[in-house]
């Protein structure tokens, strides 16, 4: 087995970093790709993929975009002969999966650089592949294995611990539907218009993300914060939470905790944040599964 690399979980900013806000991305440690030589692949979240087919595609796309600074031909030639890969990333859950695969590519076929920007911008030509256009976020998170506070082409690392103690009180709930985000991205476009709680959530959002600053010293309430972020994406984005997570939401705000989007929404999965780790009877109540982050 070659390097292993995470997924990532977005844990603020989702859509408004479409307009340069804050975001905050971790690595999902829980969760992996990596690269096998002469191996089969046996995992079953890529099971309905040809990877040879797979690695073809993405190699001419690199060739036709003048991506120069890989190594096409050992790629190439090492794809032919049952390159694998192993991941245990959902598809089409917002963790990741198209920026792990990328990170292990970059680290085995790259000529490297040690500038953090060219290596992100790198990243975010090579994960183009998949979605038309990337921001280099989500490949940079699983490559560096860090997590990081982000807006715009500002990179800055967040503080470990803080996200750590944070994220041990959070769980994955799982709508059990994957999600196209592209298509989302272009209806929420539309959406945005009628949302009357925008700026509140910008707000909201950004001074959450920046509490996960090593350089932030003001305390926040972090629970109260997330229950009225909460608050405003259940009333204002409720097209992206679907119905069996909804009911869920409701009585997760009743009881004084929060749930919210988990990158694009739609589906996939959703954070549950509840420090007093009281919802697994609402979950289970709900015919509905959860992980740890």
């Amino acid at each position: 087995m070659m390097n292993r690399f995470p997924g990532k979980i977005l844990l603020f900013g989702e859509y408004l970093v479409l307009d340069n806000h804050m975001g905050l991305a971790s690595p999902l440690t829980s969760t992996f790709c990596s690269l096998h030589e002469h191996s089969s692949q046996t995992n079953s979240m890529l099971e309905d993929i040809s990877i040879p087919d797979l690695m073809k595609e993405w190699i001419a796309y690199c060739a036709s975009h003048g991506i120069d600074f890989i190594d096409l031909k050992r790629w190439a030639n090492e794809a032919e002969n049952k390159l694998s890969i192993n991941s245990n990333i959902p598809i089409g859950y917002g963790l990741g999966s198209s920026g792990a695969v990328t990170a292990c590519i970059y680290e085995r076929y790259a000529v490297k650089t040690t500038k953090q920007e060219t290596t992100r911008r790198r990243l975010a030509q090579m994960e183009s592949f998949f979605h038309g256009k990337s921001s280099g976020i989500d490949p940079w998170v699983s490559y560096s294995q860090q997590s990081w506070l982000f807006q715009g082409n500002a990179l800055h690392a967040a503080d470990e611990d803080r996200i750590r103690t944070f994220t041990e009180e959070c769980v994955l709930v799982d709508s059990g539907i994957a999600r196209n985000t592209k298509s989302l991205v272009e209806r929420f476009q539309v959406e945005r218009k009628k949302m009357k709680g925008w700026d509140e959530m910008v707000d909201l959002s950004n001074r959450l993300a920046q509490s996960f600053s090593p350089q932030q010293n003001n305390p926040l309430d972090i629970q109260e914060s997330m229950h009225r972020l909460s608050m405003v994406q259940r009333r204002d984005m409720s097209w992206l939470i679907p119905a069996s997570i909804q009911r869920l939401w409701d009585e997760v705000l009743a009881n004084g905790n929060a749930m919210k989007l988990c990158g694009a929404g739609g589906g996939g999965y959703f954070l549950l944040h509840a420090p007093a780790k009281q919802c697994n009877d609402l979950i289970t109540k709900h015919h509905l599964t959860a992980r740890k982050l």
